[in-house]
């Protein structure tokens, strides 16, 4: 019953069914069963006040059973529940948890979500209240060619792959370098942002969001559901200690100065960029399309949308 009502979807074909099944119910009590024997009449008086008599009675059974079960229930149960969400939930519940977040803290891959939606929406909720955001982002090391090649292999291997272009190791490098640009970027033109980012040599399958109410567990593939965990719960603890973890084996990017904004951002200047920059060197940015970098820095696309 818990996994039903806490999925909105489901949530509401269960209501719909029960009213159905009131009603017909009603129908047949009332209205069918009397035709056959006469002694089933009832007025609507009769009726409400069996209803009232039924409602009493499950209310006190349902307070006396929930209390049962809240009070035998171990505390290690209750702090390590972990809610398992469909893959078209993933977006809202990421969204909603965006707008009311002060610190919010992404470990992935490329960080795509964290580039078109986390960044800009935690911007504007922090210019309209006037107060500052903590956000920790990290990624994978775009200057890792063996770890871009297999993570561009994982994906391939996705049944979500069918979708959009194919992913290569440069797609790879080009997508992270998008997203450590623009994070720089809101670092630079919002006072309120604190933003830190980081570069790790190794991935896993999984990424989460860990906002200030729980942290959303997803796969790279589209298709697949996710975890949530709310504040306080032994695993939402325990995915802020993973982050710092590899924070600790990570590498920083450190970049104080101006980027350029839409339209001064170009495939001519942005190589200078991100050497200036000090993530990737010249060298490695020879086979990478920085047409589609500034595309993506500049026309961000939600990959939940």
């Amino acid at each position: 019953m818990e996994s039903i009502l806490n999925k909105k979807h489901y949530r509401n074909i269960f209501y719909g069914f029960v009213v159905l099944l009131f009603l017909i119910s009603v129908i047949l009590r009332y209205l069918v069963l009397p035709q056959f024997d006469n002694s089933l009449e009832a007025s609507f008086i009769k009726f409400f006040a069996i209803i009232l008599d039924g409602f009493a009675i499950s209310l006190l059974v349902s307070v006396l059973i929930g209390g049962f079960v809240f009070w035998v229930t171990p505390d290690i149960v209750k702090k390590s529940v972990m809610d398992v969400i469909d893959p078209k939930e993933i977006g809202p519940l990421l969204k909603k948890a965006t707008s009311d977040s002060r610190t919010w803290i992404y470990k992935g891959a490329c960080g795509r979500y964290t580039r078109a939606t986390t960044l800009p929406t935690m911007a504007k909720s922090a210019r309209q209240e006037g107060i500052g955001r903590d956000i920790r982002i990290t990624l994978l090391d775009p200057s890792n060619d063996l770890l871009c090649e297999e993570y561009a292999t994982y994906r391939r291997s996705l049944k979500s792959a069918k979708n959009g272009s194919r992913w290569t190791k440069n797609k790879v490098k080009e997508e992270v370098i998008a997203t450590v640009i623009s994070a720089l970027r809101y670092k630079h033109e919002e006072p309120l942002l604190r933003i830190e980012i980081h570069l790790i040599n190794h991935f896993s399958a999984f990424r989460f969001d860990i906002s200030d109410q729980y942290v959303i567990v997803t796969k790279e593939d589209s298709e697949a559901a996710g975890l949530k965990a709310d504040k306080s719960t032994y695993f939402y603890d325990s995915y802020v200690d993973d982050s710092r973890l590899s924070e600790r084996q990570s590498k920083g990017v450190s970049y104080n100065k101006k980027i350029p904004l839409d339209g001064d951002l170009t495939s001519g200047n942005i190589k200078g960029l991100i050497v200036d920059i000090g993530f990737m060197a010249e060298s490695d940015l020879q086979d990478l399309d920085m047409e589609r970098v500034v595309q993506s820095i500049n026309s961000p696309e939600d990959p939940y949308s």
